[in-house]
């Protein structure tokens, strides 16, 4: 009797408390890729935006989890970078990817490089070098940055990458979201 008295409690404390299955309203995080004009009414429907949604370089995207902020992968490069070369296993070499993190909420946000990696056809991921140091191209990207509302912070995130092959996506993976940002790295 006891543990039908309880169950019957808890059914009623969630039926009283609004809790229902789907995810509307749930909190969960939220992605969609920001529009840099205003979009003219195009004569077909189209697909409201989502996480799923291809990114390009130098797409951003609106981020809700958390806090509000916006994400971008603004540029990749892994030639003639020069970098720390003795920091370099054989068949590697140095690459950086721009980024810009900027916080549209009312609270300050913590950022890092070491929440971006790149990711392989293959299924490799990179993380990034954890350093900001030698001769990498500046702007770096600070190791750890507070970024209060209304400010943005900028830089390159260093890689250390296989010689040849080239990585197809940029991800970003802070803790505040279920699955990474990506944006695709053109050929």
């Amino acid at each position: 009797m006891r543990h039908t008295t309880t169950l019957l409690s808890v059914v009623l404390l969630l039926a009283v408390s609004g809790c229902s299955s789907d995810d509307e309203g749930s909190g969960k995080p939220t992605v969609t890729k920001a529009s840099p004009t205003p979009t003219v009414a195009s004569p077909s429907p189209s697909p409201s935006p989502s996480k799923a949604e291809t990114l390009k370089l130098g797409d951003t995207a609106n981020i809700s989890a958390d806090s509000e902020f916006t994400a971008a992968a603004l540029g990749y490069t892994d030639k003639g970078i020069t970098g720390v070369p003795e920091l370099l296993s054989a068949g590697q070499k140095w690459s950086v990817v721009m980024v810009k993190v900027c916080n549209k909420g009312g609270e300050p946000i913590a950022t890092t490089p070491l929440v971006w990696s790149l990711a392989y056809a293959d299924g490799v991921r990179v993380e990034a070098a954890g350093m900001n140091a030698g001769e990498l191209p500046q702007p770096l990207y600070p190791m750890e940055a507070k970024v209060s509302s209304g400010d943005c912070v900028k830089g390159n995130i260093a890689f250390t990458v296989p010689e040849s092959g080239r990585p197809e996506r940029v991800l970003y993976s802070p803790d505040a979201l279920d699955e990474p940002v990506e944006w695709q790295i053109g050929k």
